[in-house]
C-alpha cells in the first residue's frame, strides 16, 4: 500500500494512523506555511504582545507576517513573508520604533526555518531539529571515500524515537530537510546510499539533485520503484551520474523479455548522460564517452578579427560609436540612411549571475520595463504588423527609438576584459559585420522617457489609468551586431543594427581565468569496478578508406551493387566488423535508415568483439 499526498515516495509508517485531527490540522498548517515560506525574525518586540506587533507591522510597512510564533528559549517572534523580495523589504524597516523600542528584523537562516517548520523540537525526548539532523549526517558520512549513507533511515533507533516518522507531515519533509542541511555543512559527496528506504519514486528524494549536483555513483537498490518514469525527474540534473544500482526493485524484476531490459537501460542513459556502470554492468565506453563530451576547442578567445585591416576598421569603429552613445546618440545619426534600420529585442529568459555592483541578489533587480514596448523579440512578439513596426528605418525613426533608450555607460576603455568582439568581411556589401558582447550600466532615464510611459513603459491598473512605478536602473548584458560597409569620403555607413538586451551575464564565457583549456570543467571519474574489465574503445578503420571494391569476393557474390554499397557505408560509420555489419544490414532489410536506427537502440549491448579489432 502506498500513500498518496505530501508522504508519496518513501520513508513510510505504516503503523500510524494519519486520519486523526491532528493531522489534518498539520498538513493545513504545511500547505499555508508553503506559502508563505520566507522565514524572518523579530526583536524588540517585547513592550506589547506578539499580536499587536505582527499588526503594527502589516499597517506601517504593508507587508503580511504569517504563521507567528515566539520561541520560548530566545524570546525571537518568527514568521513567515511570502516572497524574498517581501523579507528584503522588510528588513529595510529594522529600527522603527513600536511601543518605545526599536525593532530588529532579520532574516532567518535556513536551518532556522527548517527547525521551525519541521517543529523546534520532535517528540518528547528534546533535543532541536536540526541538532539531530547534523548528529545523524555527521555518524552516517563517510569522509575516508566521500559517501553519505543514508540506506534503511526509518530503522534509525535516534530519529524514530524523535519523532521523525510519526506522521505523513514530519516524514514528508524529513529528506528536504536534511538535504538542505548537508549543503550547509558543505559534505564532499561521490556516493549516496538510498537502499532499503521503501522509495516509490523520486518526489521525496527530489532535492539530492540540487544538493549533490556532482553525484557520481547512486544506491536505489532494494526500494520499490516499479515505473521508469519515476526516474524522469532527475533527467538533466545529475549529469555527472557514473554507476547507478536499482536492483531489489520492482521495474527490473518483473521484467523477463531481455527487451524491455534493453528498452529500461536505454530510457536510463538518456536520463543520465553520463551512465557507464548500471547493476554492476558497463552499459557504456567510457573512454568514447569521454571523448565525445570533452570540448573539443582550444582555450577561448575574447576577441576575434578576419585580418589586420578588419581589426582596425572595427576597433576604430567601435571605440568611437560608444562614446557618442554614452554621450550624445544624436550625432551618430551621420552613420545612418535612408534604408539603414534599427531594431531592439529582450531576451529575458537568459540565465543571470550577481550583480554586485547595484543589487548584491541574483537578478532582483533587472527591470526591463524601458525595452519591452519597443522589443523585438520574435519568440515573443507574433503579430506581423508589431514585427514590422518595431524596425526603425532612416534616420527620424532610428533617433526616436534611440531616445527611448535609458543613457548608459560602457567601460571599453577601462575594462576591455568585459567585453568581446568577432569582426569579418561581409563582401556581397563590401563590408563588415561587427558582433560586440558585453554588459554596460544605465545611468539614467531616456530623453524621451513620456513616449516609454504614454506607450507600454508603465502597467495599467484595473481601471486603465497608469500606474507611476518607477523602473529601476541596473546593470545588464547585450549583444549588438552591426553590418558597416563603406560610405562616401572614407566614412561608415551602418546599414543593419541589431541589439540584444539581456540579465547581467558576466564576462566569465570569453575569459580564459575562468576557462580550461579543455573547456568545461570535468569531476574526477572513479575507475570502473576491479573485477569488471573496462571496455576496450574500437579501433579506427585503417586508411584508404574501403570502397565496395575492396570487400571479400565471397561477400560481393551473395550482394548486389546497392546492398554491397550499404554495407561498406555502415562498416565505416559505426566501425563494425565485416560479421556484424552483414548482421545488421540483414535485420535491417538493406535499409540505411533502418540500420542506422537499430545500431543506435543496441550499441550498449554490443560485444567487444564486435568491433574492428
Amino acid at each position: 500500500m502506498s500513500y498518496r499526498g505530501r508522504g508519496r515516495g518513501g520513508f513510510h509508517n505504516n503503523n500510524n494512523n494519519n486520519n486523526n485531527r491532528s493531522n489534518f490540522n498539520q498538513q493545513n498548517v504545511d500547505q499555508f506555511v508553503s506559502a508563505n515560506s520566507i522565514p524572518v525574525e523579530i526583536l524588540g518586540w517585547n513592550g506589547a504582545t506578539p499580536d499587536e506587533c505582527i499588526k503594527f507591522i502589516s499597517r506601517k510597512c504593508r507587508i503580511v507576517v504569517s504563521n507567528s510564533s515566539v520561541d520560548p528559549a530566545t524570546g525571537v517572534l518568527k514568521g513567515y513573508v511570502k516572497t524574498p523580495k517581501e523579507a528584503d523589504e522588510l528588513c529595510t524597516w529594522s529600527g522603527v520604533k513600536f511601543a518605545g523600542q526599536s525593532l530588529k528584523i532579520t532574516k532567518a537562516t535556513a536551518a532556522d526555518s527548517m527547525s521551525s517548520q519541521m517543529g523546534g523540537t520532535i517528540g518528547n525526548s528534546g533535543g532541536s531539529t536540526i541538532e539531530t539532523i547534523t548528529s545523524f549526517l555527521k555518524t552516517r558520512y563517510q569522509p575516508e571515500i566521500k559517501m553519505l549513507n543514508l540506506s534503511s533511515v526509518q530503522q534509525d533507533a535516534n530519529l524514530v524515537s524523535k519523532g521523525f516518522f510519526a506522521s505523513i507531515s514530519t516524514t514528508s519533509k524529513f529528506f528536504p530537510a536534511l538535504m538542505k542541511i548537508a549543503k550547509e555543512l558543505k559534505l564532499d559527496v561521490n556516493s549516496v546510499d538510498l537502499s532499503g528506504n521503501n522509495l516509490t519514486d523520486i518526489s521525496t528524494i527530489s532535492t539530492l539533485a540540487q544538493t549533490f549536483p556532482l553525484l557520481q555513483n547512486l544506491s536505489l537498490s532494494n526500494n520499490n520503484f516499479n515505473r521508469l518514469k519515476s526516474f524522469e525527474t532527475w533527467r538533466h540534473k545529475l549529469n555527472f551520474l557514473r554507476e547507478l544500482i536499482i536492483i531489489g526493485n520492482p521495474l527490473f524484476n518483473n521484467q523477463a523479455n531481455p527487451n524491455d531490459v534493453l528498452n529500461i537501460k536505454i530510457e536510463l542513459m538518456k536520463s543520465f548522460p553520463r551512465l557507464i556502470v548500471l547493476n554492476g554492468e558497463i552499459v557504456r565506453n567510457e573512454q568514447l564517452l569521454l571523448s565525445n563530451l570533452t570540448f573539443p576547442f582550444e582555450s577561448s578567445q575574447s576577441m576575434f578579427f578576419q585580418d589586420e585591416e578588419v581589426q582596425n576598421m572595427s576597433t576604430n569603429f567601435i571605440t568611437n560609436f560608444y562614446k557618442l552613445w554614452d554621450s550624445n546618440r544624436q550625432d551618430l545619426l551621420v552613420l545612418y540612411q535612408e534604408n539603414s534600420q534599427f531594431s531592439m529585442q529582450v531576451d529575458s529568459s537568459h540565465p543571470y549571475v550577481m550583480d554586485t555592483n547595484t543589487t548584491g541578489s541574483y537578478g532582483s533587480s533587472t527591470d526591463f520595463g524601458y525595452y519591452l514596448p519597443q522589443s523585438r523579440n520574435l519568440t515573443r512578439v507574433s503579430s506581423v504588423k508589431s514585427r514590422a513596426t518595431r524596425v526603425a528605418q532612416g534616420q527620424e525613426q532610428i533617433f526616436k527609438l534611440f531616445s527611448q533608450l535609458p543613457k548608459t555607460r560602457h567601460d571599453l576603455l577601462s575594462h576591455p576584459q568585459l567585453f568581446s568582439m568577432e569582426s569579418h568581411r561581409f563582401p556581397q556589401l563590401n563590408g563588415i559585420i561587427i558582433t560586440l558582447h558585453g554588459s554596460f550600466e544605465e545611468t539614467a532615464i531616456p530623453d524621451n522617457n513620456e513616449a516609454v510611459s504614454g506607450n507600454q513603459g508603465q502597467p495599467r491598473n484595473r481601471y486603465g489609468s497608469q500606474k507611476h512605478k518607477k523602473i529601476a536602473l541596473s546593470t545588464k548584458s547585450f549583444d549588438r551586431t552591426f553590418v558597416v560597409i563603406p560610405g562616401p569620403n572614407g566614412s561608415f555607413i551602418v546599414a543593419s543594427d541589431l541589439l540584444s538586451i539581456r540579465s547581467f551575464g558576466g564576462s566569465e564565457a570569453w575569459n580564459d581565468i575562468t576557462r580550461s583549456a579543455e573547456g568545461t570543467p570535468q569531476p574526477q571519474v572513479a575507475a570502473p569496478p576491479a573485477n569488471i574489465p573496462p571496455v576496450a574503445p574500437p579501433s579506427q578503420v585503417p586508411t584508404p578508406t574501403p570502397t565496395a571494391a575492396d570487400l571479400p569476393a565471397e561477400v560481393k557474390a551473395n550482394l548486389n551493387p546497392i546492398q554491397q554499397d550499404i554495407l561498406v557505408k555502415i562498416l565505416l560509420e559505426t566501425k563494425l566488423n565485416l560479421q556484424y555489419g552483414i548482421m545488421l544490414c540483414e535485420q535491417s532489410n538493406w535499409d540505411y535508415q533502418q540500420c542506422t536506427i537499430n545500431f543506435k537502440n543496441s550499441v550498449a549491448s554490443l560485444p567487444r568483439d564486435a568491433y574492428i579489432a
